[in-house]
């Protein structure tokens, strides 16, 4: 069984570019685990559409465990899983997307807004083809920026399973300002160590050496 791990930030600490170098190797089973506070939405949204199109090949089987925290994009990545399983310690939340970088007169923010409201709509049918709920229901659950625990996250159908606690540290979110956090993930560290990202600016062979370390090594 192939490994791949999504820890850190979404677009930094991972991209889709090591993403799809390890789905090119890997065929039959494969365990995606997922430590992350979110990040790009952008790069989010293409490694959610790689793994799907990897796991809807025949023969392939996609189980995507929530070992700390899989928030905002590390969400959406998530639902790609033939199976989401989840730590009885682990989080899961959903909001609306939104931008740092917003800047201009009343017409570029309008122009922002539109471009948000778009994206907001491809992560709600993302949501809604997984889980089933109604897309009002899905709606406020981002307007409200969400914080699952693995049980709600179960009983809403963002996830399917429990699994025994972890003792992985979760990911830190300091660099996101979310507004409904829970206090005791704003005073995590930022040193949380990201041990099996690639950092994006490597080469491509680079990467693949240390997918070849992380992705594909017996335990």
């Amino acid at each position: 069984m192939s490994k791949l791990y999504i820890y850190g930030t979404v677009g930094y600490d991972i991209d889709s570019e090591y993403v799809r170098l390890a789905l090119d190797e890997a065929e039959g089973e494969l365990e995606l685990r997922i430590n992350s506070g979110g990040g790009d939405v952008f790069e989010g949204n293409s490694i959610y559409a790689l793994l799907s199109s990897w796991k809807n090949k025949e023969g392939n089987r996609l189980t995507i465990y929530v070992d700390g925290l899989a928030a905002s994009i590390a969400s959406v990545i998530a639902m790609a899983g033939t199976e989401i399983v989840m730590s009885t310690n682990s989080l899961m939340m959903i909001h609306n997307p939104w931008t740092p970088a917003a800047a201009g007169d009343a017409s570029d923010l309008r122009e922002t807004a539109a471009v948000l409201d778009k994206v907001r709509e491809t992560i709600l049918a993302v949501y809604a083809d997984r889980t089933g709920l109604d897309r009002e229901t899905i709606g406020n659950l981002m307007d409200e920026e969400t914080w699952l625990s693995a049980e709600e996250a179960i009983n809403f159908g963002f996830a399917d399973r429990l699994v025994a606690a972890t003792d992985e540290p979760m990911a830190c979110i300091k660099a996101f300002n979310y507004s409904n956090a829970p206090g005791s993930l704003e005073n995590l560290s930022e040193s949380t160590p990201v041990a099996r990202s690639v950092r994006r600016g490597m080469s491509l062979a680079e990467a693949k050496l240390i997918l070849s370390r992380c992705c594909n090594s017996p335990e």
